[in-house]
């Protein structure tokens, strides 16, 4: 994450950086990044850089944390159903507001789809941290709903959890494949695969 000098510059010159930063890692995936790249699109002398970020997996871990939090904030409205409607109610929520985020959000799009299309080194372990995030979120939503008995206890929750992981984290893929995802299509499809999910698990 950047030094503290980074964050004593002006907002307008971190934001350079930023976008500098963000525009190189939506054209490359981290290992074929250059830094002289970055420095070049914000303007910046080369020897700064390092005064504002340890390294190239700096830059990209912050970048990344950055979008991350533009996304959860995007989200954040679906967790006014989380333990007091039906855990499929909230995923339902939660994975078309997620969804739907990356259609007004093509840089972050681009950006997960290398992520994802080469998972090496930091963009893996973010992809892992990510992931477990969601399966301790879900799996508590899950566990909760079971004990209410609104999910049958034969329900292995822990499968359930990782299959709804593998729903958000796959959204990126299926945009990338199919450009043509609308909010209209993508909340369709998310009612669709909620509908049989919930015929199967809930009592």
């Amino acid at each position: 994450m950047p030094t503290s000098t980074f964050y004593n510059l002006s907002k307008d010159k971190q934001a350079r950086i930023f976008q500098a930063a963000a525009g190189e890692f939506a054209q490359r995936n981290v290992e074929s990044a250059k830094l002289s790249n970055i420095v070049k699109a914000a303007k910046i002398p080369r020897g700064s850089i390092y005064q504002y970020f340890n390294g190239k997996d700096d830059i990209y871990i912050y970048v990344v944390e950055s979008l991350r939090e533009k996304r959860a904030e995007y989200v954040k409205p679906a967790f006014d159903l989380y333990k007091k409607e039906p855990f499929l109610t909230f995923f339902e929520a939660f994975y078309i507001r997620d969804s739907s985020f990356f259609s007004s959000q093509p840089l972050q799009l681009e950006i997960g789809k290398h992520m994802y299309g080469h998972a090496h080194g930091v963009s893996r372990k973010l992809i892992e941290l990510y992931k477990s995030r969601y399966r301790d979120i879900f799996l508590l939503g899950i566990d909760y709903d079971m004990e209410r008995g609104v999910i049958r206890p034969d329900v292995n929750g822990a499968v359930l959890a990782d299959l709804c992981v593998h729903l958000v984290t796959e959204i990126i893929i299926s945009q990338n494949l199919n450009s043509s995802l609308t909010r209209d299509s993508i909340r369709e499809q998310a009612s669709s695969i909620i509908s049989i999910l919930r015929s199967g698990v809930e009592s």
